[in-house]
């Protein structure tokens, strides 16, 4: 069959016509057996399955890959030179590779349906393509479960658990992460079981469940320790830290993350340890020490860079704001806050993005300027309020009303009269008070009084 295609999308891509690409494919059931036909789909997915393997050496090289089989003779799966390449190849067949997973669940080979997914989630976790993730994720599972494979299922729970935790459909998420853990301990799967336990903690973390969340970790730290998982013990002793640090025990916090810092650079995990200096730069600032929080903050910030991980800068920058602002440096604040949130935007990250839009308008508040400021906190509490994310809504509603009350007290200075901002911030402070009644942590005390304080006033 000979024939031109119809348009050339980019370099070796090449899309057929409608009609030309029926009549291939009627020509292929007439010419071709379906043992024949069949065969010629199992090589196509093979090749992606491996391809997709190889991609991921370069994007996420930390991530364990799944044991797949050879792909066979006479098959050489795409290979990658450096991470671009890699990059390039994904952003190129990212449609096809969902295709390819439906194609293969439609096709009864259950094995490559659940493999693709599972393979990709370490890409996934990085991008954050949330709707695809999610999509073949849902695939993975039924064929596991069709399978009978109680294995492939607990990787497949996780990697829906860890998409809906990243868009923060937490209810959701932990759902999948107890099935997951359920999985992992009837199979006696004890490293698969600790993770679970360090996953469904995150969970409890981002929804402010903070004693729930230290439990797990615990827990999985314990499992971690006792198997000789030093690394990802080092990262439960990093998600130890951060709990601690929100539960307001900053002593106990220094410790934690000490020990996680220690091991990461000892193992050479740059990824484990520009998350621990993160977290190291938060406990810094609350105990007073703002140049330590820069450097820490900077130094994580520089193996994002490094690394050309979007993730992990779009998450550090937020923390190198806020260490900028403590240091004064409201211009590089600035900066950091608004490359944050483009960053988060484009991996899709609302609230993250969102949290962004709060160091700015705590940077603008700091400038003296609580006009801008009270635009950024209108966005970000209606993010915050539409993620159901009670515990940022209240921070977000609480910055509002003070950059309002501080407006008013600017205009009264010039001789201006605006009540109605006075108003409109007792308002905000009301609904922070509400979204506020649900926590009883440390922190959560503390702004509940600040905020009663405020409109007493």
């Amino acid at each position: 069959m000979n024939g031109e295609p119809s348009a050339v999308p980019g370099p070796d891509r090449y899309e057929f016509h409608d009609l030309l690409r029926a009549y291939a494919a009627d020509q292929a059931r007439h010419e071709e057996s379906t043992e024949e036909r069949g065969a010629a789909l199992r090589r196509v997915l093979v090749w992606y399955l491996h391809s997709a393997d190889a991609a991921q050496t370069w994007i996420n090289p930390q991530e364990a890959h799944i044991p797949l089989d050879p792909p066979g003779d006479g098959l050489a799966p795409a290979s990658f030179a450096d991470y671009d390449e890699a990059m390039r190849w994904y952003e190129t067949e990212r449609g096809n590779l969902l295709a390819a997973t439906r194609a293969a669940e439609e096709a009864g080979l259950d094995v490559i349906a659940w493999q693709l997914p599972a393979v990709l989630r370490s890409v996934h976790m990085l991008l954050n393509p949330f709707e695809e993730w999610l999509a073949m994720g849902r695939v993975g599972l039924h064929a596991a479960r069709r399978l009978g494979d109680r294995t492939a299922e607990a990787e497949l729970l996780e990697s829906l658990g860890m998409a809906c935790t990243q868009s923060h459909r937490l209810a959701e998420g932990a759902e999948y992460h107890q099935g997951a853990l359920a999985a992992r301990r009837e199979i006696g799967d004890r490293l698969g079981e600790a993770l679970s336990l360090n996953d469904i903690g995150l969970i409890h973390l981002r929804g402010r469940r903070l004693e729930s969340a230290k439990d797990h970790f615990e827990q999985a730290a314990a499992l971690f320790r006792e198997l000789g998982a030093a690394q990802w013990e080092a990262v439960v002793l990093a998600n130890l830290a951060e709990v601690t640090y929100e539960l307001a025990r900053p002593e106990e916090a220094s410790g934690f993350v000490l020990r996680a810092l220690e091991t990461h650079r000892e193992l050479g995990n740059q990824g484990g340890e520009g998350n621990a200096l993160r977290i190291l730069s938060a406990i810094q600032r609350d105990r007073g020490q703002p140049e330590e929080a820069l450097r820490s903050a900077q130094g994580a910030l520089d193996i994002a860079l490094t690394h050309r991980n979007h993730m992990w800068e779009g998450y550090w920058l937020l923390e190198l704001g806020r260490a900028q602002l403590a240091n004064g440096a409201f211009d590089a604040a600035l900066v950091s806050f608004q490359r944050a949130a483009s960053l988060q935007r484009r991996l899709g990250d609302r609230a993250r993005e969102a949290r962004a839009w709060d160091g700015a308008a705590e940077t603008y508040r700091r400038l003296g300027r609580p006009g801008e400021a009270a635009d950024f906190y209108r966005r970000a509490a209606a993010a915050h309020r539409e993620l159901d994310d009670l515990w940022h809504t209240a921070l977000s509603l609480d910055g509002l009303a003070g950059a309002l009350r501080e407006a008013d007290e600017a205009d009264e200075a010039d001789g201006a009269d605006r009540a109605d901002g006075a108003e409109e911030a007792r308002g905000h402070w009301a609904e922070a008070l509400r979204a506020l009644a649900s926590y009883d942590d440390p922190r959560a005390v503390a702004l509940r009084e600040r905020v009663s304080a405020a409109l007493a006033r």
